[in-house]
């Protein structure tokens, strides 16, 4: 009895740890985990059930322990189904509502045992004491749960079959052994606790859940081996302490048994509450015994294994270099003076494919050429599988193995990264007794990370390479723009001694032209026709305009070399204004053009270079002019606004095109509709307006719209 109860408590707890371990360590998004971790409760407490159950002595604690255990078997199915759907099958619609049909059955279901009266059990008829080879059960209760029962584990059967067929490699062996476990328990639980009950015989019943360890440790393998659920370390270290929960039980049982012979000269029989007394002296014992035997461990591995690497330690050093380090040079040699020092290898050295030895480690020296890397490759493929190692004692290839000899290499690992060679490690004779299993398990174990650091130091590599090859390119393209920009600054210079040179020579002719055609203006050399006079007009205006031109020029040309001064002196811009409007008048009739003057009376003196002044305005009052259509308006005015001078010319002509008011400023820049206009400009006339003006500390005014016309002016500061 107190074995039975030791077992059925074992396989409680084992349950409830696994589905505990992967409710909180797995990984998954989904809620599949949720429903194994019922599957796992409902085994848990279909074990306890089943105990108190054969520890009944009466109807009523028959009634109630039957109720738990049924529940329990209940859910378990439904549960089982849905979590084999959920872990191995696509999500479609008629998935889902498949899982939502059967939680309604469950919920309907359970609490259907639970409400009705002796669901299964008739207490009504049982005597004491309780003989549970003859339990009188309701027939059509049992036949009702047996079918939900048994339909529902053909379902999971059937889904599993499914999801073994459409499966791949890896999520088939999962598949398999997950449905091995199940059907190998399977069989014994439903003689015991479906066929025997149905004959109203429950002796047997308890050991239904022991088979159930099989299916446990067939989930437990599956999460090991093939990584089910995503809980394989912690279900790989639950394992063994589950496994020493189990002996230390039965090394617990067999010591109280034989005590109680040899001591107590008695049996061992015991009422439930010593057993329980004991199973929980039992679990104590167990929880205690495990701290203290990693103290142990320790004080063992210290005196057993002196010298010896600690698997953890290499490892965590491994990736340590792999994460820390980029370099291929730098990286092979790090990795292969600690594989060197750890596993006592005479020499260490990695070999990258069209890259030669890298990372030699160790007296001796490892040379190979090309052809003894394709051998090597070609017997790798044929004869392993990534990430295992070549063995010099165990190849089969006589040509290989002589290779591998006259290099006294014993170990050869392949380095591959999404089935593409990245190097090849060798590993020369052991400087003691040789290579154990465990060093070959450590060199596997890293395999997979350094040929995914290798292949990202040689992209890195590349990238260096193309990096260098890039400046080299660019260093060369800056030096031919630099000679370039040399010589463009040579023929700027020409250009603007040039332009320099050749306004000061035609500045001297162009005053004689204008002194003579105003003396005839004047009729200092005789009366002239007033035909004469008009053509006289136009050509003294034309000489006026050149002039403009060359000055602007010759600013321009000042401007680049440096040479461009602001001469300020108190000045009277308002008359300025009136002499250059008086001036303009003349071309203003010859276009039809109305010229409106507006200042006010008190605009003061300011402090300006009234040159450059009267050439700003002058331009922005001739472009006024020339840009509007005849019969129109032109309105210039200056007034103090706000401690300013501020002057305007507003016209009513094409106005500047709004993708093109950015760069209006701009030297010798001009607008496509001023081009069509007025072919003849330079560009350079606003470019120098903005330049005089900013040079004062002003600022610039300018509004505008195609085809309504534009306002240009400037604000000057009144000092």
């Amino acid at each position: 009895m107190m074995i039975r109860a030791l077992v059925l408590g074992l396989v409680a707890l084992m349950a409830l740890i696994l589905g505990v371990l992967v409710l909180k360590k797995s990984k998954r998004r989904h809620d599949a985990k949720h429903w194994f971790f019922l599957v796992c409760l409902c085994l848990a407490v279909w074990s306890a059930g089943l105990e108190v159950f054969s520890l009944a002595d009466n109807g009523v604690v028959l009634d109630t322990a039957s109720r738990w255990f049924y529940v329990a078997s209940a859910v378990f199915c439904p549960a089982l189904a849905i979590f084999t759907t959920k872990s191995f099958l696509p999500s479609t619609k008629s998935t889902k509502s498949f899982i939502c049909a059967s939680s309604i059955l469950i919920t309907i279901f359970s609490l259907y045992i639970i409400l009705v009266p002796e669901f299964i059990i008739n207490t009504s008829e049982i005597v004491t004491p309780v003989d549970f080879s003859r339990i009188p059960i309701h027939a059509v209760n049992y036949v009702i749960f047996a079918t939900f029962f048994s339909v529902f584990f053909l379902i999971s059967m059937c889904f599993g079959h499914i999801a073994w067929r459409k499966s791949d490699s890896v999520r088939r062996k999962q598949v398999a052994i997950y449905m091995i476990g199940l059907l190998i328990c399977s069989i014994p639980g439903f003689v015991v606790d479906l066929f025997l009950p149905a004959l109203g015989d429950y002796r047997y019943i308890w050991i239904g859940p022991i088979a159930t360890i099989i299916f446990l440790f067939a989930i437990m393998y599956s999460i090991v081996r093939y990584r089910l659920m995503d809980v394989k370390m912690a279900v790989a270290r639950s394992v063994s302490y589950m496994l020493l929960l189990i002996a230390l039980a039965v090394v617990y049982v067999i010591s109280a048994y034989v005590i109680s012979i040899l001591v107590f000269q008695r049996s061992l029989t015991v009422d439930s509450h010593v057993n329980l007394m004991n199973m929980i002296l039992a679990m104590v014992l167990a929880v205690v015994y495990q701290p203290v035997k990693k103290i142990f461990d320790k004080f063992t591995d210290r005196v057993f294994y002196y010298g010896e690497y600690d698997a953890d330690t290499f490892t965590r050093e491994i990736s340590k270099i792999l994460t820390y380090t980029a370099d291929l040079q730098l990286l092979t040699r790090r990795v292969g003076n600690y594989i060197a020092t750890s596993l006592k290898a005479e020499k260490v050295a990695f070999c990258i494919p069209e890259k030669g030895i890298y990372g030699r480690a160790g007296r001796r020296r490892i040379s190979v050429v090309e052809e003894d890397v394709h051998r090597i490759m070609d017997y790798y493929y044929k004869n392993c599988s990534f990430p295992e190692v070549i063995l010099a004692n165990q190849v089969k290839d006589p040509e290989l193995k002589k290779l591998l000899d006259i290099h006294r290499t014993k170990i050869v690992m392949p380095l591959l990264h999404q089935n593409q060679e990245t190097g090849i490690l060798f590993l020369g004779e052991h400087k003691s007794l040789g290579y154990s299993s465990r060093d070959i398990e450590m060199l596997e174990s890293i395999a997979g990370e350094l040929a995914v650091s290798i292949r990202n130091s040689l992209s890195l590599e590349e990238i260096n390479e193309l990096n260098k090859s890039l400046q080299r390119k660019i260093d060369e393209a800056t030096k031919e723009l630099r000679f370039s920009n040399r010589q463009l600054q040579r023929l700027d210079e020409a250009k603007n001694e040039f332009i320099s040179m050749a306004s000061h020579q035609l500045r001297t002719p162009l005053t004689s032209i204008k002194g003579y055609l105003d003396m005839m203006l004047e009729g200092d050399l005789g009366k002239i026709t007033p035909t004469q006079r008009a053509v006289l007009r136009e050509a003294f205006s034309s000489s006026e305009r050149m002039v403009r031109l060359i000055n602007d020029f010759l600013n321009v040309s000042r401007l680049q070399t440096g040479k461009f001064n602001i001469d300020k002196q108190k000045i009277d811009i308002a008359q300025i204004l009136r002499d250059e409007v008086a001036l303009l008048k003349v071309v203003a009739d010859q276009r039809s053009v109305e010229m409106d003057l507006k200042i006010d009376k008190k605009v003061p003196l300011i402090t300006a270079d009234s040159e450059k002044i009267r050439q700003v305005m002058l331009n922005m009052i001739d472009n006024a002019i020339y840009y509007s259509n005849p019969h129109k308006k032109v309105i210039i005015s200056l007034k103090n606004s706000n401690g300013a001078i501020e002057f305007t010319v507003k016209d009513s002509g094409i106005g500047v095109p709004k993708s093109e008011q950015a760069n209006l400023f701009g030297k010798f820049f001009r607008g496509t509709n001023a081009r069509k206009k007025r072919p003849d400009g330079t560009g350079v006339g606003l470019f120098l307006a903005r330049k005089v003006i900013l040079s004062h500390d002003g600022e610039m005014i300018f509004e505008s719209e195609e085809g309504k016309g534009s306002t240009f002016g400037f604000k000057l500061p009144v000092r």
